[in-house]
């Protein structure tokens, strides 16, 4: 275990993170009813505090953190605008690109979960794992109570 592979591990969260808040501002934006527009800025919200907590955790180990998230993210919420354009508000498309989204960061959650770092960045890791997981079920609590499935 060295600093270099929880920096390493973390900047990887970190650019999660921050296309995680950036697609769910994007959903929220697209998004009809006005409890779904709320759940997804309240999962943006969670998404930017968890990568400033992740920051801030690599200034600690001596590291720079990542600060932008990547391109992919970016084509990510292009599609999910151009697909509310072509079909007109449809929340089951937006909650298919959430949960998208959501499964991608949960892989990169879970690979972090696995690398060997100092206990406190493993409960860090560990608390926001869980609160993805949340977001997930809230994702599927949503879908559910609108009968979108």
């Amino acid at each position: 275990m060295t600093d270099l592979d929880t920096i390493t591990a973390f900047n990887e969260l970190i650019e999660t993170s921050l296309d995680t808040e950036r697609n769910f501002r994007a959903a929220s934006e697209e998004a009809y009813h006005a409890d779904l527009k709320q759940l997804l800025r309240d999962c943006a919200s969670d998404s930017a505090h968890a990568a400033a907590e992740l920051q801030a955790a690599v200034k600690s180990l001596g590291g720079r953190p990542e600060e932008i998230g990547t391109t992919g993210s970016t084509v990510r919420r292009g599609w999910m605008h151009l697909k509310a354009l072509a079909l007109g508000r449809d929340e089951v498309a937006i909650l298919d690109e959430c949960e998208r989204f959501e499964h991608d960061a949960e892989m990169r959650y879970e690979h972090a979960l696995g690398v060997e770092m100092p206990e406190p960045m493993h409960a860090l890791v560990q608390r926001q794992y869980e609160d993805l997981r949340r977001h997930q079920q809230d994702l599927r609590g949503m879908r559910q109570r609108y009968t979108l499935h």
